[in-house]
């Protein structure tokens, strides 16, 4: 815009006071939205919304859930309530280490336990 005169520079000044008004609101607007999207409701909702979202993470989650439980499972039928720092070291190993086994070879323990069972509970005739 050019300005020629008084009469322009009022013209143009109004017009900047106005574009400051609108995007003085758009500002607050944005500020209030991103303190909302802050709140530790929101954060846990699109964190499940994420999981849902991302392609395998779900599947792995669970892998890594079953290999926990079979691990934990493992240390207390093996070692049982271990009263020593040795045994419960001992135990602590074998649980890692049965849950990690678990964890990569989900898909492996599945179809092999599909193929049991299927065996098993086949009709004879």
């Amino acid at each position: 815009m050019e300005i020629n005169n008084a009469t322009d520079l009022k013209a143009a000044i109004l017009e900047l006071e106005d574009r400051k008004r609108r995007e003085k609101e758009l500002l607050v607007e944005n500020f209030h939205a991103f303190k909302e999207s802050l709140s530790p409701v929101n954060l846990i909702k699109s964190s499940f919304v994420k999981v849902r979202e991302t392609p395998g993470l779900a599947g792995n989650i669970l892998k890594a859930s079953v290999g926990l439980g079979v691990g934990f499972l493992s240390k207390r039928l093996l070692i049982g309530k271990a009263p020593g720092l040795f045994k419960k070291i001992v135990g602590s190993a074998v649980e890692m280490g049965i849950a990690g086994l678990v964890a990569k070879n989900s898909d492996t323990i599945k179809s092999s336990g599909n193929r049991f069972f299927k065996n098993i509970f086949r009709s004879r005739k």
